[in-house]
């Protein structure tokens, strides 16, 4: 069969010779540009309007995100289920000396889970704008529906803020004219980007760049300061200050800007993870506002931050998404609408978010992060141990999830899976890349019945072939 997703219903009955050439009714237009150009990236050819070769129709019978493909035709009822139904086409297409050769497949697909996503670090290592066009290509080619794009964090600022002029450089700060062409480029190809700004914590950048918007006001560096937040903390600190006036209306400037750039999206990620919470307790401002709020723990102001900015998100009409990383304490405050990507099982657990009714993404540390080689130990697949949705594993004894792994029951409010590329230069990462993301493809677009280990392999040279010529 060699597809990937391993499609659920397949028949094949040899090959047939098709035109380079593409038609598509109406309603299905808007799949052409994209396919036209990975057609061309792939295998040289420019394709023309007119009948003889891939024939796009709509198909309202058909339920939503689903296709069909009965030899050179795909039908399908919407968008998703139509570039879904192409990007198998590439695979099943190969170049002729005139036109191509098509396998004659009878296919019917739907996934099983909406959230088939990938996520890149580029806050901590810049990526070339080039890089992240190759990364909407390849998500397009593997039917992954979501990249998220990591563009702040400690070391590095690279998202444009009109009314932050301050924050990043030019070295390593996308421009808007390129974000706005990424964010045309990424709708043609029915992928849907997730811009992150990493809210609360991991802000170094923002901090030393507007100390007086978002510093935290430490008092005298006693010892027992000093073994809180380190010496000299109040200089380099990354964590904002809940109590700085003006903090949330200029968070809300930031998430306006974001969810305006970002029309198409639906998420917004919004960080709140891994925030030294008890570096407050030492800040006058962040102190004066808990007592305002009559609040007893900073445990309890971490969440307060957390529902504020989540709040500030809905309000622009977008579904917030947050990593596992917020303390129990507050929680409940927190709306349900917030999505949590549960990723170390230290914090709060996969049982325990679906049972407070958080609807949760799986990027289980091992097997979904690709870090740099340095550390091998850590090169693993996303078929190593049988990886699904509802299973979390890790490879510290911190976590939960170590030794044995923490498995849920099957339910729609694990919303799918996230391959997660950390802190790897372009030329680290892509390996792992182009053989871990259609390995992830095939595990959250078939929750049960997915490619085993052998059988990837054996399937996988058609897609990575086509991958290596798009990044």
């Amino acid at each position: 069969m060699n597809i990937i997703p391993k499609a659920k219903n397949f028949k094949e009955s040899g090959t047939i010779n098709i035109a380079s050439t593409f038609q598509a009714d109406e309603k299905l237009l808007c799949c052409k540009k994209a396919f036209f150009r990975i057609v061309f990236k792939i295998y040289g050819v420019h394709l023309k309007e007119g009948e003889g070769g891939i024939n796009l129709c709509y198909d309202e019978t058909l339920a939503k995100d689903e296709y069909v493909i009965e030899g050179a035709t795909v039908k399908a009822s919407d968008k998703e289920g139509a570039s879904s139904g192409l990007a198998t086409m590439l695979q099943l297409m190969e170049k002729a000396e005139e036109g191509f050769t098509l396998r004659n497949t009878c296919i019917r697909q739907k996934p099983d889970k909406d959230f088939r996503a990938f996520m890149t670090d580029l806050g901590r290592q810049w990526h070339e704008f080039e890089a992240l066009i190759g990364y909407v290509d390849l998500c397009y080619l593997n039917k992954i529906k979501y990249l998220q794009l990591h563009f702040t964090d400690d070391p590095i600022w690279t998202y444009p803020m009109d009314e932050f002029p301050r924050l990043g450089n030019d070295a390593t700060r996308y421009t808007k004219e390129e974000i706005k062409y990424l964010v045309e480029y990424a709708e043609e190809a029915g992928v849907q980007l997730i811009p992150e700004f990493e809210g609360i914590g991991h802000s170094k950048q923002l901090i030393a760049a507007y100390p007086e918007l978002f510093g935290n006001t430490y008092e005298e560096e006693t010892e027992e300061v000093q073994a809180v937040t380190g010496p000299n903390m109040g200089k380099v600190d990354n964590i904002m200050c809940v109590g700085k006036p003006g903090i949330f209306e200029n968070i809300q400037k930031m998430l306006s800007d974001i969810a305006k750039t970002f029309k198409y999206s639906k998420y917004i990620h919004i960080g709140c993870d891994e925030a030294k919470h008890e570096n407050w307790a030492h800040c006058s401002d962040c102190k004066a506002y808990m007592e305002r709020q009559r609040m007893d723990s900073t445990k309890k102001l971490y969440s307060h931050f957390v529902e504020k900015i989540v709040d500030m998100c809905i309000s622009l009409g977008k579904t917030p998404i947050v990593w596992e990383g917020f303390p129990y304490e507050g929680t409940e405050n927190i709306s349900r609408d917030c999505v949590v990507v549960a990723w170390e099982s230290h914090y709060q657990l996969a049982p325990e978010l679906l049972e407070s009714g958080f609807k949760i993404i799986n990027a289980a540390w091992k097997p979904m992060y690709i870090v740099p080689p340095h550390h091998k130990s850590l090169q693993w697949s996303v078929t190593d141990g049988d990886w699904n949705v509802y299973k979390w594993q890790h490879f510290l004894a911190m976590s939960a999830a170590y030794p044995d792994p923490i498995i849920v029951e099957p339910t729609d409010r694990v919303l799918g899976g996230m391959l997660c590329q950390w802190e790897c230069s372009l030329e680290e990462e892509r390996p792992r890349v182009l053989l871990n993301l259609p390995m992830t493809a095939d595990r959250t677009w078939n929750v049960e019945g997915f490619y085993t280990d052998e059988e990837f392999h054996a399937a996988k040279a058609k897609i990575m072939e086509m991958s290596e010529k798009l990044i």
